[in-house]
C-alpha cells in the first residue's frame, strides 16, 4: 500500500505525457491543415501548426492527467478485457469535452478577463472531446493488445509499467532515499 500513492502519480504524470504528445501531434497536423487551407504557403502553415501543437498539447497534457486521476479510482482492480475502448474512448471524449472550456474558463478568470463568450470556445469543446476520445480509446486498445500476452488488472498493469520503465526489469528497484538519509545522517 505504500507505494500505491507514488506508483499513482508516475501513472498520472506518464498519461499525461503520452496525451499531450498525442494531441500535439493531432494539434500540429489539424492546424497545419486549415492554415494550408488558407492558401499560406506550406513553411509557415507547418510553423503555425506546430506552435498550436504546441499549445494544444499542453492542454492534452492537464487534460490526460486530469483523465489519469479518473481512471485510477474508477478501473481500480478491474481487468483490462473488461473495459470497452468505446466506452473508455467516450468517458475520455466527455472528460477532455468538460475539463478543456471549464480550464480556459477558470483561467480567464483567474486573469480578470471575466468568462468567455460560448461561441469563442464552442470549436474547442468539440476538438477537446474528439482528440480525448482518440488518445482515451487508442490508449485502451494498445494496453488490451499487450494484455493479451500479460494478462493483469489495471493496477498490475501500472506496476509492470512501473518496473518497466526502471531498465526493463533488468535491476531492481533500489529506495535512495533511505540511503541519503543514512549519508545525511553521518555528514
Amino acid at each position: 500500500m505504500s507505494n500505491e500513492k507514488p506508483r499513482r502519480l508516475w501513472a498520472i504524470i506518464r498519461n499525461a505525457v503520452t496525451w499531450g504528445i498525442t494531441w500535439g501531434a493531432l494539434g500540429t497536423a489539424v492546424a497545419t491543415v486549415f492554415r494550408l487551407n488558407d492558401k499560406i504557403p506550406f513553411v509557415n502553415a507547418l510553423l503555425d501548426g506546430i506552435g498550436m501543437g504546441v499549445r494544444i498539447g499542453v492542454a492534452g497534457a492537464f487534460t490526460g492527467a486530469a483523465f489519469a486521476a479518473f481512471i485510477s479510482l474508477a478501473y481500480r482492480g478491474k481487468n483490462l478485457r473488461e473495459i470497452s475502448p468505446l466506452r473508455f474512448g467516450i468517458g475520455g471524449a466527455i472528460l477532455a469535452g468538460a475539463f478543456v472550456p471549464a480550464w480556459m474558463e477558470t483561467m480567464s478568470l483567474l486573469t480578470g478577463g471575466g468568462l468567455v463568450p460560448f461561441h469563442l470556445i464552442n470549436g474547442d469543446i468539440v476538438y477537446s472531446a474528439l482528440f480525448g476520445g482518440i488518445t482515451a480509446a487508442g490508449t485502451m486498445i494498445m494496453a488490451q493488445r499487450d494484455e493479451v500476452k500479460n494478462p493483469d488488472t489495471v493496477q498490475d498493469l501500472l506496476e509492470r509499467m512501473d518496473t518497466q520503465s526502471l531498465g526493463a526489469g533488468t535491476a531492481g528497484y533500489h529506495d535512495t532515499r533511505a540511503t541519503s538519509r543514512e549519508t545525511r545522517d553521518r555528514i
